[in-house]
């Protein structure tokens, strides 16, 4: 369910509630300053999709949203939820909209099949909301292996099992990055956990078909879930033509009484096809290594303080006609220097549905870096109508 009421709510997003129909929603403000343009266009090194990412600093609306969550009946809950996002790249979406049936098999067993649109179970972090994570600042690996948040439209399978296990299996209609706008159920994921009080443990695995995904090497449009199409290769365009497959492993440490916690998370992705260019089509082979370290700190009631450490390494191989024009239209000629970053947010969560956060982060990048200031000031709600 939507995390609008606290932390906790954020981390269980499949928590029946009692409500038969509730109504939650929130806004955001924010304000992101940095002494360089920020985000970076392109991810240095990392093979991204669409166009050149656009210069997000700006004072303002940062989202606004409203969710409807139903419970029919003890077996199926449905959930749908809508936003705007302010900025340069101001849209509406539906962000979420799927249908729940869950049924008991027995020996404290649960089998649970959503079916719409829904984040990826892919990890700790994606399944939560960005506006309900720690840190407005995405890591630098999620951008680099999923464009920083990930759904799509199809068919979950979980299944609780005793002693705090669980496993599960999708298939999904993807028309994002890392895949393409390809038609069909063409995006297979799997995952299994477990967790008891005081730890928690998630590993997952996506396999994409990404036939098609193309990489706009001019222009400006912002931040977006889906890629352009590849119908036709034109001077400004790169085609990648082929498979990506996902790994990730995330652990959380909370130990019972203790105002400490410890959270990491690591992710692998592979490529394997070609690039389709003006300038050829060599194969092409490339992988990512990324994760990070977060540490936090309750030091009062509603107050929390939480540092972050990264590290992202990639590896590109092209063997063909042209591979180093190529592989310098895409972006990834250079890609010999690990991309790392150190961040820090303390935040507040006073009663009544307000939050305030206060964030850096020291980004670097090749031979530059960068430093970057957020203020987020939100203010979440949920109400009963029946």
């Amino acid at each position: 369910m939507l995390a609008l009421v606290g932390k906790a709510a954020a981390h269980d997003a499949g928590a029946p509630d009692e409500d038969r129909l509730a109504v939650s929603g929130g806004v955001g403000l924010m304000s992101l300053h940095a002494d360089d343009r920020y985000p970076v266009a392109r991810l240095p090194g990392v093979l991204e999709a669409g166009s050149p990412r656009a210069d997000e600093r700006r004072d303002g609306l940062d989202y606004a949203e409203i969710a409807l969550r139903a419970r029919f009946t003890e077996q199926l809950r449905g959930f749908l939820k809508v936003a705007h996002h302010g900025g340069q790249d101001a849209r509406n979406e539906t962000e979420e909209a799927w249908l729940d049936g869950r049924t008991e098999t027995g020996h404290n067993q649960q089998l649970a099949l959503r079916a719409g649109r829904q984040l990826l179970p892919l990890g700790l972090l994606n399944p939560i909301h960005m506006h309900a994570r720690d840190f407005g600042i995405a890591p630098l690996a999620l951008r680099g292996v999923i464009n920083e948040s990930w759904r799509a439209d199809g068919f979950s399978l979980n299944w609780q099992l005793p002693a705090g296990w669980s496993a599960g299996a999708g298939a999904w209609r993807n028309q994002g990055f890392p895949g393409a706008d390809a038609g069909g159920l063409k995006l297979l994921t799997a995952r299994a956990g477990w967790k008891n009080e005081a730890l928690q443990l998630e590993a997952g695995y996506a396999n994409v078909n990404a036939d098609g995904r193309a990489l706009v090497t001019t222009g400006n449009v912002g931040h977006t879930h889906s890629v352009p199409s590849c119908t036709r290769i034109t001077t400004d365009r790169v085609c990648f033509f082929g498979t990506a497959r996902l790994l990730s492993l995330a652990a959380r440490w909370t130990p019972a009484g203790s105002p400490l916690w410890l959270g990491a998370e690591w992710w692998f992705k592979r490529e394997d096809g070609r690039l389709d260019s003006i300038n050829g089509a060599p194969d092409y082979s490339g992988k990512l290594n990324g994760g990070w370290l977060d540490v936090g700190w309750r030091f009062a009631p509603g107050w929390e303080v939480i540092g972050r450490a990264e590290r992202t390494v990639v590896s590109h191989d092209l063997a063909g006609t042209n591979a180093g024009l190529v592989a310098a239209q895409s972006g990834i000629a250079a890609s010999d220097r690990a991309l790392g970053s150190l961040g820090a947010v303390v935040q507040w969560r006073p009663a009544g549905g307000h939050r305030l956060a206060a964030e850096w982060h020291r980004e670097r990048s090749e031979a530059t870096s960068n430093t970057v200031y957020l203020l987020r000031y939100q203010f979440l709600f949920t109400r009963r109508l029946l």
